[in-house]
């Protein structure tokens, strides 16, 4: 599954016009991305999705936000917490 969101990337709310008004996608795709990428490798300790989202986190717009939502559209928040705790157990 996350590899066919990986290959065919896209807003949902663009192939589902008519949730436009009233239930669009802020945030777009990218951290949907990231946050499953995270919980792909908490859930396998596969390398590939830890490369994954440290490949792809900055171009994603992972890194550089000081945010305080989390949503069920904004997943960065989310993100950066479960990144925090991943570099904190590897010291």
């Amino acid at each position: 599954m996350f590899e066919f969101g990986d290959k065919y990337r896209g807003k949902y709310d663009g192939s589902v016009g008519v949730v436009k008004s009233y239930y669009a996608s802020v945030s777009g795709y990218m951290d949907e991305l990231l946050w499953g990428a995270m919980w792909l490798y908490k859930a396998t300790d596969k390398e590939e999705y830890f490369e994954y989202i440290i490949s792809k986190a900055h171009t994603f717009g992972g890194i550089g936000w000081s945010i305080s939502e989390f949503s069920w559209d904004v997943k960065y928040a989310g993100l950066q917490v479960l990144a925090s705790k991943l570099t904190a157990y590897s010291q």
